[in-house]
C-alpha cells in the first residue's frame, strides 16, 4: 500500500474532523461525589419519605375503617370521671384521647394519609395557578393575562386566605347542606391560596424576560411556548420554593383553630351524660357545622388537636394539663411543615452552592455545529 492510499484514523481522543472529543459523561456515583445532597435537603427528603411510609402503613392496615376511628364510649369522659389510666402506657403508646373515645396512637397513624393528601392537593393548585399564571403573566408583562392576572390574584390576596376558606364554606353549607367535604375544601382552598406565589412569581419571570439571551432568542424566531417552558418556568422555581413551606401554615390553622373553638365552647354533659349547656363537668366535642369532616371519629390531625386541646389543656375551667392529649398531633403537623421547609430550603441551597442561582437554564453552552464538518 502507498503512503498516498494509507487511510488516516483519527485517535481515541479526537473526533472524525480532528477536533478534541468531549468527555464521557459522568456516571451517578462521580454526579453524587460532585453533588452531594446537603444536610438540610437530605433530612427534608427523608422526613418526607418518612410520612409517606407511614401514609402507605396506615392505608394497608386500615383499607377498611380507613375514614372512620375505632371508639370506646368508656373512654370518651375524661379524667377524673374516667378512671382508667389514659396516659401512655404499653397498649396505649400516645394515650387514649378523651372526647372521641381513641387510641391517640392509631388515630395519628390513620389520620396520615388523609392529612397528606389534603397539604398536596391544596399545594398543587398553589403550584398549578401560582407558579405557571404567575410566569405566563410575568413573561407577557402588559398583556391581557398579565392584566387578569394580576387584578384577581390581588382582588383575592387583599383578605387573608383562611378567612377566603371559611367565608366560602359557610356559603356552600348555606346553599347545600353537606356540599363541603373534603375534595371541595381542597380546592376551595386551592383556589384562594395561590396569590402570592403568583405575585413572586411574576416579578422573577418579569425580570426573567428582559435578560440578553431570551432577547436573542426571541429576535432569532423562537416560539413564546418554548421560551416559556424552556427558560421561564424552569428559572422561576425559587419563588414557589420559597413560598410553599409558607403556604402550608394556613391549612391546619384553618383545620385546627376553628374546630377548637368550636369544640371548647360546645355542650356540657352531667354525670348521668344528659346535656346540660352549663360549665363543668366536661366537655362534649362535636363537628362545626362549616367542617369538611364528615363525622368528628373522622382521622385528622386538626381535629385530633383541637379535640386534644379542648380536653388536655382546658382554659375555661381550672384542672391539670395533659400534655399526651395534643402534644402528638401537633408534632405530627409541625414534623410535615418542617419537612416540606427543608426540602425546599434544600433545594434552593444545593443550586446556589452549584452555580444555579435561576434555578433553571440558561443560555445555551453549546458550541455551533460546523456546518462543513457535519
Amino acid at each position: 500500500m502507498s503512503e498516498a492510499e494509507t487511510t488516516v484514523r483519527p485517535s481515541l481522543g479526537a473526533s472524525r474532523d480532528g477536533r478534541p472529543a468531549p468527555p464521557p459523561a459522568p456516571g451517578w456515583r462521580e454526579r453524587w461525589r460532585r453533588r452531594p445532597l446537603g444536610f438540610e435537603l437530605g433530612t427534608g427528603i427523608a422526613l418526607l419519605a418518612a410520612y409517606v411510609v407511614v401514609a402507605v402503613s396506615a392505608i394497608v392496615v386500615f383499607w377498611s375503617t380507613l375514614g372512620a376511628l375505632a371508639t370506646n364510649p368508656a373512654w370518651v369522659p375524661p379524667p377524673p370521671y374516667f378512671r382508667a389510666t389514659l396516659g401512655p402506657s404499653s397498649a396505649h403508646p400516645f394515650g387514649v384521647l378523651p372526647g372521641i373515645g381513641t387510641d391517640l396512637f392509631r388515630a395519628v397513624w390513620q389520620a396520615t394519609p388523609w392529612d397528606l393528601a389534603i397539604v398536596a392537593g391544596i399545594l398543587a393548585f398553589d403550584v398549578a395557578l401560582g407558579w405557571l399564571l404567575g410566569a405566563a403573566a410575568g413573561m407577557s408583562e402588559g398583556g391581557a393575562l398579565d392584566l387578569a392576572v394580576t387584578f384577581v390574584g390581588d382582588t383575592i390576596g387583599a383578605v387573608p386566605s383562611f378567612f377566603w376558606v371559611i367565608v366560602l364554606a359557610a356559603g356552600l353549607v348555606t346553599i347545600r347542606a353537606g356540599a363541603l367535604t373534603i375534595p371541595a375544601f381542597v380546592v376551595l382552598f386551592g383556589l384562594v391560596i395561590w396569590p402570592a406565589t403568583a405575585r413572586t412569581t411574576r416579578e422573577r419571570a418579569r425580570a426573567l424576560a428582559r435578560e440578553p439571551f431570551l432577547e436573542a432568542a426571541r429576535a432569532s424566531g423562537a416560539r413564546p411556548s418554548y421560551l416559556y417552558f424552556r427558560h421561564i418556568l424552569p428559572n422561576s422555581t425559587s419563588p414557589l420554593l420559597a413560598q410553599l413551606p409558607i403556604d402550608v401554615a394556613p391549612i391546619f390553622f384553618v383545620l385546627v383553630t376553628f374546630p377548637w373553638f368550636w369544640d371548647c365552647s360546645g355542650p356540657n354533659i352531667d354525670h348521668a351524660g344528659g346535656s346540660t349547656g352549663i360549665p363543668p363537668p366536661y366537655l362534649l366535642p362535636s363537628i362545626p357545622p362549616f367542617s369538611p369532616l364528615p363525622a368528628l371519629n373522622f382521622p385528622e390531625w386538626g381535629n385530633l388537636l383541637a379535640v386534644g386541646a379542648c380536653e388536655g389543656f382546658p382554659i375555661t375551667t381550672a384542672g391539670p394539663v395533659y400534655l399526651w392529649m395534643f402534644l402528638p398531633p401537633l408534632v405530627a403537623i409541625v414534623g410535615l411543615g418542617a419537612a416540606i421547609s427543608l426540602t425546599c430550603d434544600g433545594i434552593l441551597r444545593r443550586r446556589a452552592r452549584h452555580g444555579e442561582t435561576t434555578g433553571g437554564r440558561g443560555p445555551s453552552r453549546r458550541p455551533p455545529r460546523d456546518r462543513a464538518g457535519g
